[in-house]
């Protein structure tokens, strides 16, 4: 038996019946023992670690990021975000095509047109400005949009009589012509005929993603959308101990485009990998206007897309859930949340309090508050959207969505646990400081305020991103905090957040983090 005494440190243990300690022990990778230094009494075979009166919290938890597309965009794709014009992102894009043969699939994903100079859409001339030899395929930074170059929408047999999907648009400018930009399920029409990456590149991707991870503390991770086969790839890296993070599953159900749903796949369960849960989308982005609303958007008629019909959307979660799996639903919108607390309570009644969770939880009614709290489902929101896409919001939101904008406080004291995530790559920085900074300061990268009064603590963020995302998960039993029975996944902090002002949070080091059977990561 490995055993293991960390002492003298500052420990935030996260654990409500005992916030603060100096002291823990760890056994093959479980703590058996959290008190005082001068408390414990070891058997002289247990290695002692001095940590020089460090900080320690519990390793975080990124309850929602696909970590498969974080590694993808340091691999296999084009990163646009930060591209500041259509100008600079025509060049990045051209650069790689010119190192790639003639017909070769061309991929990116980041831009985000409200930083863009030209403040609009790149539509298909733009891209066909870059390359007409290769089929050009970017997708906005909240992966709802995309747009394509006329080669793309060739090879794809698209044109101005196609139809869209349910819950999809294809986009068409005022004189009926295609501009080469797509909407939700209708990207699915373009995706389809794009070569898809071979099992051993999705376990690259993975493994580069989960190693970004572990860099900034981030020990365990929800990646919510993943496909058949990318399933597979997550359990071939499980079986052969190449998992850097321990990672909670959330399969997709419906694919874009299709109209015939994945098979519910097998329930897994173990302590690095976990499949338990399965995914919908019920609406779009908020940041690219098409998460739904019941009311619109800022000086529009929009009102977004809602991607979901009740009646099927019921029948197949009530099929997962027959099968004993929890349900989680990207809901932003107001429409959307309405609709998926609509089915979620009907699920309640058969199946009772399976804790749904529902992702994003963007602009909740004070009902749907009061809804979550009755019912027991998991709003798991991202505070750093605040900050990255917030000046897309203040532009596209009335004051009265503003002010209900990721209400983590509103959730708070509803006594409602809330999972705090990053959604990455929808944003650049994976960082948790700044996910939390974010949720305290409530801040956009121009520093305009969004809806004050839903601010939290720094303690509050912090538990958010550790005890909340394990509850997310239905794990808080095993990890999330510092206690007897916990996995040993830890951090050492180079300061105490606790005493550090809101301007420092977001330079907070990680010195180094360590997961089970005492594996450490130095960073």
């Amino acid at each position: 038996m490995l055993s293991t005494l960390y002492h003298n440190a500052t420990i935030l243990t996260q654990n409500n019946r005992q916030p603060l300690a100096s002291a823990f022990v760890a056994e093959d990778g479980v703590i058996t023992f959290v008190g005082n230094t001068n408390e414990i009494n070891v058997p002289s075979s247990t290695k002692k670690i001095d940590c020089h009166g460090k900080t320690i919290i519990p390793g975080f938890n990124d309850a929602h990021i696909h970590v498969w597309k974080v590694g993808q965009l340091d691999s296999f794709s084009i990163d646009l975000r930060g591209i500041e014009s259509i100008t600079a992102l025509q060049q990045k894009v051209k650069t790689v095509a010119d190192t790639l043969p003639k017909g070769t699939w061309i991929t990116g994903r980041g831009f985000n047109e409200q930083v863009l100079a030209e403040k609009r859409m790149p539509v298909k001339e733009d891209l066909d400005a870059i390359s007409t030899e290769h089929p050009i395929y970017l997708i906005r930074t909240c992966a709802h949009i995309a747009t394509t170059n006329s080669h793309a929408l060739r090879l794809s047999n698209i044109n101005i009589n196609t139809l869209p999907p349910d819950g999809g648009l294809i986009g068409k400018s005022t004189s009926g012509e295609l501009t080469g930009v797509f909407y939700e399920t209708a990207l699915g029409l373009i995706t389809k005929h794009i070569p898809q990456p071979t099992k051993e590149e999705y376990k690259r991707m993975i493994r580069l993603g989960a190693q970004k991870l572990l860099s900034v503390g981030v020990t365990s991770a929800t990646d919510p959308a993943v496909h058949p086969e990318l399933l597979e790839a997550y359990h071939e890296l499980y079986r052969e101990g190449e998992l850097p993070i321990r990672i909670n599953l959330m399969p997709i159900l419906l694919p874009d485009g299709g109209a015939t749903p994945y098979p519910i796949p097998e329930k897994f369960e173990s302590d690095w990998l976990t499949v338990n849960t399965v995914k919908f989308f019920s609406d779009g982005g908020l940041s690219g206007k098409t998460a739904a609303l019941h009311g619109t958007y800022k000086n529009s008629d929009e009102k977004g897309i809602l991607r979901l019909q009740r009646d099927s959307f019921l029948k197949l979660a009530n099929e997962a859930q027959s099968q004993g799996f929890r349900i989680g639903t990207h809901a932003i919108g107001d429409a959307a949340l309405d609709l998926v607390i609509n089915v979620y309570k009907e699920l309640h009644k058969k199946f009772g309090d399976t804790r749904n969770r529902i992702e994003h939880f963007g602009l909740p009614s004070q009902k749907d508050i009061k809804d979550v709290a009755d019912f027991g489902f998991v709003p798991v929101p991202q505070p750093i959207f605040l900050h990255e896409l917030g000046e897309n919001f203040v532009s596209s939101l009335n004051d009265d969505y503003l002010n209900r904008c990721y209400p983590v406080r509103s959730l708070l004291d509803k006594n409602i646990p809330v999972a705090f995530s990053t959604d990455a790559p929808v944003v650049k920085n994976i960082n948790p400081w700044s996910g939390i900074k974010a949720a305290i300061t409530r801040k956009t990268s121009k520093g305009n305020v969004i809806a004050s009064a839903e601010a939290v603590s720094i303690q509050e963020a912090v538990h958010a991103y550790t005890v909340g995302s394990a509850y997310a998960e239905g794990k808080e039993k095993i990890k999330g905090s510092i206690a007897p029975g916990m996995f040993a996944d830890f951090i050492i902090l180079n300061k105490n957040p606790l005493e550090t002002s809101i301007d420092e949070i977001e330079i907070i080091q990680v010195e180094e983090t360590f997961i089970i059977k005492d594996s450490k990561f130095k960073v």
